[in-house]
């Protein structure tokens, strides 16, 4: 899906700070994509099942849950979904791995946020 334009790809926003949250809603609004927010890991699961979303934007660090548990209980209901994790830290997690997984350092520019989400979701590669 690499241009949203009238399509209903969907991402799910979970970070439990509303203001990250907020801009990075307002960045894949802007580019077309509908948004579903979670603000902790059971909120996560919860609205992965509810929405089914095409890819997850998931904070490293969240309550109620770590992001090992959470990327587990998401492969295990979707095991081809793609899924993005932020972090403040340098290393991405040792479990995320696959084609349909990838990793950005906070804060993250939203040009790159915006390109690695087309990749993910099997669009551009060139991160324009």
């Amino acid at each position: 899906m690499a241009t949203p334009e009238g399509s209903t790809t969907s991402v799910l926003i979970a970070d439990d700070d509303a203001l990250v949250r907020g801009v990075l809603r307002m960045a894949l609004t802007r580019a077309g994509y509908a948004v579903v927010e979670a603000r902790d890991a059971v909120e996560v699961i919860a609205a992965a099942a509810a929405h089914a979303p095409d890819l997850v934007v998931l904070d490293i660090n969240m309550p109620a849950g770590t992001v090992h548990d959470t990327l587990g209980s998401l492969r295990d209901h979707t095991p081809d979904l793609p899924v993005l994790v932020l972090s403040g830290e340098s290393h991405a997690p040792a479990d995320l791995t696959g084609p349909a997984s990838d990793f950005a350092r906070k804060p993250i520019d939203l040009d790159d946020l915006l390109a690695r989400v087309r990749r993910l979701l099997g669009g551009e590669t060139d991160g324009a």
